[in-house]
């Protein structure tokens, strides 16, 4: 996950100097939707694998969670894009996307450390999978 969210960064960063031309607009839109949606999938598979082990019976429970939280997510990119949009105008969107999505591999590197730490101390329900 670390590693897509870094690419997505870096995409969104050099969205900010090939906004110029048709044609790098074009192919860096190619490589943000590559990294963008590949992110979706690692983290469906991380929050089933996390509720199988620690609550097998909410898998499906923390699934439409997580579905949710992507909808919010969007909701809440939509509002904050228009913000940025408004006040630092539209070229200012890429470099504010690429340091939200900063904020989101600081959590997922916090997220793995919690992680260790969890599986460490935390008994695992395998008897119920």
């Amino acid at each position: 996950m670390k590693i897509i969210f870094a690419g997505l960064a870096l995409v969104l960063l050099a969205l900010t100097f090939t906004a110029g031309s048709k044609w790098l607009v074009a192919l860096t839109a190619l490589a943000w939707g590559a990294v963008a949606f590949g992110n979706v999938a690692g983290l469906q598979l991380y929050v089933v694998s996390q509720a199988k082990a620690r609550v097998p019976h909410a898998v499906d429970v923390a699934s439409g969670l997580n579905i949710a939280a992507f909808n919010v997510g969007i909701a809440g990119g939509a509002g904050l894009g228009g913000l940025v949009v408004e006040r630092l105008g539209l070229m200012a969107t890429p470099w504010v996307g690429a340091l939200i999505v900063l904020a989101a591999w600081l959590l997922t590197a916090w997220s793995g450390r919690l992680d260790a730490v969890d599986d460490e101390s935390m008994p695992i329900a395998a008897d119920r999978i």
